[in-house]
């Protein structure tokens, strides 16, 4: 019994199969040699005509022998085809036909192109956004036969050849655009400082995805950056966020201002200097021509220095010859003295009516010639009224 529920089974299955294998796709017959120009070429084949199937078929395609670079095939839903050659010459295609049951592949099909090259731009590198150190070089290339316009930090460049070498120092986000024709390609350019380390990937494992990050857990993880998650990858204080990467901050000071200044203010210095030492050296001139002209303006000028200048009462006594004093030692009117002495001769002795007049101020040589001219006029006149004398005295 249980045999023949098998055999019953393995019959069941033959028939499935066999109507499986009636149903899957075919292919048809040859495909002919396809003629084609340079451009786009639509509706160059309909695959629909040389594969068959009661299933639903997906087409797609293979490099032949002769390879297909260059080309640009496209198989669209109503099975026709269209192609887009750049330059002429020979590729070679292999179509195929998937029903999910059974894929069948078409001969190989031959490709003939005419017509002249077309150009096609490319822009090396190929990224957009580009990282590089303080003080780095970066190549930047555009192939194609044409002229190209470069503009960086939205300035255009004198500068027309295919490739530019960039190399700024300015710490920063900079902006390169190059135009060729038609084409235009722009780069985000990153110049980080060298006190600046690139951002570190955290160690995760080859499996590891960006969607596994977890942002807000305060762990940095691959994916992460301070433009799309700044609470898990913070910038420090002296640095902000610029395209997902930590730059330095533009400190308010101008260091080359402030050394500007100080240069300017040290010139006028100099300046100033300058013009007193002129005048001081242009004054002497003037003052030694002056004394040549007039050699006795320095004399004049020192006398009348000396007439004003002070001198010491000592200096001037020293200064006085002898003359002088006996000039005013005989000025003085010595008949009062003479007086004196004549009146008290006679009553007082001669040395105490001396030592008297030298406490009244009278000096020993005024003394000494009252009493020699009293001795002169008493020698002359020998009647002298003694009455009349004291009376004087």
């Amino acid at each position: 019994m249980k045999r023949g529920l098998l055999l019953v089974s393995l019959f069941v299955l033959f028939c499935i199969s066999a109507d499986a294998q009636s149903d899957t796709v075919i292919f048809n017959g040859t495909i002919s040699e396809l003629v084609i120009k340079t451009g786009a070429n639509t509706n160059v084949l309909n695959l629909s005509d040389y594969f068959s199937s009661n299933n639903t078929v997906e087409y797609k395609y293979k490099t032949g022998s002769d390879g297909i670079d260059g080309l640009l095939i496209e198989i669209k839903e109503d099975s026709r085809v269209n192609i887009e050659a750049n330059n002429p010459g020979s590729r070679s295609v292999i179509f195929i036909a998937d029903d999910d049951i059974n894929a069948v592949e078409s001969n190989e099909v031959n490709i003939k192109i005419s017509g002249t090259p077309i150009i096609t731009t490319s822009f090396s590198p190929n990224s957009d956004t580009v990282s590089l150190n303080e003080n780095d070089e970066q190549t930047f290339a555009v192939s194609g036969n044409g002229s190209v316009e470069w503009h960086l930090d939205n300035v255009k460049l004198n500068h027309t050849s295919s490739t530019y070498s960039f190399s700024n120092s300015t710490v920063g986000v900079h902006t390169l655009r190059a135009v060729s024709g038609s084409e235009t390609k722009t780069w985000t350019i990153s110049v980080l400082a060298e006190s600046i380390v690139a951002p570190v990937i955290s160690n995760t494992t080859t499996e590891d995805t960006d969607d596994s990050a977890e942002c807000g857990n305060s762990i940095r993880e691959q994916g992460e950056d301070c433009s799309n998650c700044a609470s898990d990858v913070l910038c420090s204080a002296n640095s902000e966020c610029l395209n997902g990467i930590c730059v330095p901050k533009k400190t308010g000071i101008n260091f080359n201002l402030v050394l500007w200044l100080g240069l300017l203010a040290i010139a006028i210095a100099g300046i100033v200097v300058g013009v007193v030492l002129i005048k001081k050296k242009k004054a002497g001139k003037e003052l030694d021509m002056s004394e040549k002209i007039n050699p006795t303006k320095k004399s004049i000028l020192e006398k009348v220095k000396n007439l004003f200048k002070k001198k010491n009462p000592a200096e001037l006594e020293e200064k006085k010859p002898a003359e002088e004093k006996s000039e005013k030692i005989e000025e003085i009117d010595l008949n009062p003295l003479m007086m004196y002495f004549k009146t008290n001769l006679n009553k007082y002795k001669k040395e105490d009516l001396i030592k008297q007049a030298l406490q009244q101020g009278w000096n020993q040589e005024q003394i000494d010639k009252a009493l020699a001219g009293l001795e002169l006029g008493n020698s002359g006149d020998g009647n002298d009224n003694t009455d009349e004398n004291k009376g004087i005295a």
